[in-house]
């Protein structure tokens, strides 16, 4: 999440002017969504990989939103929570902590939280079309030339 790799497969997750490409598993019209400083602990992801994961994912098949994200920050990191215990801490609970949370020091971190500010939905099949586009123009092929 921090290099912005692809979730999917480890490279470059796309990112265009418009912003870096996430994919998440919420509803379009589900307020959550569209209040301020969406949180997610998913990294962002690569055009080819977000197509394959909404075909492929049984939660992508049943909803997702594409967004291209502009501008967001590291919140916080999701883990196991431990509290003092005995001879050793013990685990207790699994939950998501900002980095300003007093318990920051008492979670085994497993994901880092990124919070969302200036994003805007956009459709995967659009992006995927401009995405083909940009490949194409980068490798120098046209419409009517094509590859033996």
């Amino acid at each position: 999440m921090r290099k912005l790799l692809c979730q999917v497969c480890g490279g470059p997750s796309d990112r265009t002017r418009e912003g870096t490409l996430w994919l998440v598993g919420e509803d379009v019209d589900g307020p959550e969504l569209w209040e301020p400083g969406y949180v997610t602990t998913h990294p962002p992801v690569c055009v080819p990989c977000a197509v394959m994961s909404v075909g492929v994912c049984p939660h992508l098949r049943e909803r997702y939103v594409a967004l291209r994200v502009r501008t967001f920050a590291a919140r916080g990191v999701h883990g196991a929570l431990y509290r003092p215990g005995g001879a050793f801490p013990e685990a207790y609970d699994a939950d998501g902590v900002t980095f300003e949370d007093w318990r920051l020091g008492w979670v085994l971190a497993a994901q880092l939280i990124m919070e969302f500010h200036e994003f805007t939905v956009v459709d995967l099949d659009v992006e995927h079309a401009a995405y083909l586009k940009r490949t194409q123009a980068r490798c120098g092929f046209s419409d009517d030339r094509r590859r033996s």
